[in-house]
């Protein structure tokens, strides 16, 4: 038997986690004064707007590796998916977490290179491994090449955060919130990298859809959009990609949790493909 276990930045369908029996390990998210654990019952609504108020950004503290261990624990072999060992300690705490777990089952833990909607989709891939019966070898080795060829995009209305979190001068962000300039970003073995930079949101999301078709991975048939509040417009997104052609079946569209959202801030769109 297998088991699933992710941290709390893996947006999946509520159902899907319910079905499969996913455990999401929660992160923790200090605003203000106020810790916040990233349970599944967080208002992310209330997030956002406490997030607009605050002059200094939302902190994030990971699990423990206990935390961790104890989701691992039993003869059951797992698999653990965790947001980008580059913009997290998860990772690590979930790598010392499995030395300690207790049982005889086997653990493997997937670094995303990603977060959100990429970690969703490597959920999404290790259940239809599952399902088709492959073997706990053959998994580990499945989902490795499948997250080294995955790209993940995102674009964000709003750069707040980027800028009280350092990652953009206050004074490069303020021109661009002149300018109406909306970047495109990416990953990159993990990493978050500029792709393109766009006049006005609706200009961002057509390059982002051309981005999504031209990658790596362009022709997988599923792929998973996160929103965070901007349903209308990841909905929109959807349209578009499906009526260029290409191979895409199914796109998922899933709302970001407490974390994704300090991240993707009010009207952001990650893409994974």
């Amino acid at each position: 038997m297998f088991k699933i276990v992710v941290d709390s930045c893996c947006d999946l369908p509520e159902e899907l986690r319910q079905q499969a029996k996913i455990s999401s390990i929660p992160l923790h998210i200090t605003l203000g004064g106020q810790t916040y654990r990233d349970d599944g019952s967080l208002d992310t609504g209330l997030l956002i707007t406490e997030m607009r108020k605050s002059p200094s950004p939302p902190v994030t503290a990971c699990p423990s590796p206990g935390d961790f261990a104890q989701a691992m624990s039993g003869e059951d072999d797992t698999f653990v998916v965790t947001m980008s060992n580059h913009v997290s300690g998860t990772y690590q705490s979930a790598m010392t977490g499995a030395l300690v777990k207790s049982g005889n089952g086997r653990v493997h833990v997937f670094d995303s290179k990603s977060a959100s909607a990429g970690q969703a989709l490597i959920v999404h891939n290790l259940l239809e491994s599952i399902k088709a019966g492959v073997g706990y070898e053959d998994i580990v080795a499945k989902t490795e090449d499948f997250i080294a060829s995955m790209r993940t995009f995102f674009v964000l209305e709003s750069l707040d955060n980027l800028i009280k979190n350092g990652r953009m001068s206050r004074l490069v962000g303020q021109v661009a919130s002149i300018l109406n300039m909306r970047p495109i970003m990416g990953t990159d073995d993990g990493k978050i990298i500029l792709v393109e930079k766009a006049r006005g949101t609706l200009s961002a999301m057509g390059k982002l859809a051309d981005h999504i078709l031209k990658a790596p991975a362009a022709g997988r048939e599923v792929l998973v959009i996160a929103h965070c509040n901007c349903l209308e417009r990841a909905q929109r997104l959807k349209e578009d990609l499906l009526s260029k052609g290409g191979q895409l079946k199914d796109i998922i569209i899933v709302k970001t949790g407490g974390l994704s959202t300090t991240y993707a801030n009010d009207g952001g769109i990650i893409v994974a493909n």
